[in-house]
């Protein structure tokens, strides 16, 4: 019955918040593979790993990347970040290995690449451009 009740609570939450499932993928074993949901205008997605740790996750608004991307390896290191606004790429994308250590960064303004940074194994710049 408390099961039952929390479920109950949990759907008000969701519907509250306006989301609505579009479509799921499970793994053979039953795990989630991949999960699409809406949120007004703006369409989620979230991928996993065969362990069930979040892969890649993201947004579309009316077609378009918009908002921050993710991807992650199969223990939960973040790998990247990027942000996208209306398709176009935006802001500081942040590139990581497996070992969360920043490999990369690039900067883009209006769609258009700014600055590109390179990383050692010890986190010290080794390499800038501006474009």
């Amino acid at each position: 019955m408390r099961l039952l009740f929390i479920s109950f609570i949990l759907l008000l939450v969701q519907a509250a918040h306006g989301q609505e499932i579009i479509a799921q993928e499970r793994w053979p074993d039953g795990t989630l593979k991949a999960t699409r949901y809406s949120e007004g205008a703006r369409e989620h997605f979230i991928t996993y790993h065969e362990n069930g740790r979040v892969k890649e996750m993201g947004c579309f608004l009316n077609g378009k990347r918009d908002g921050v991307w993710r991807q992650y390896t199969d223990t939960g290191v973040l790998l990247t970040q990027a942000s996208f606004s209306q398709g176009q790429r935006q802001g500081v994308w942040v590139f990581r290995n497996h070992a969360n250590m920043v490999v990369g960064k690039l900067s883009y303004s209006n769609g258009l690449i700014q600055r590109g940074e390179s990383f050692d194994e010890q986190g010290e710049l080794v390499a800038m451009r501006t474009y």
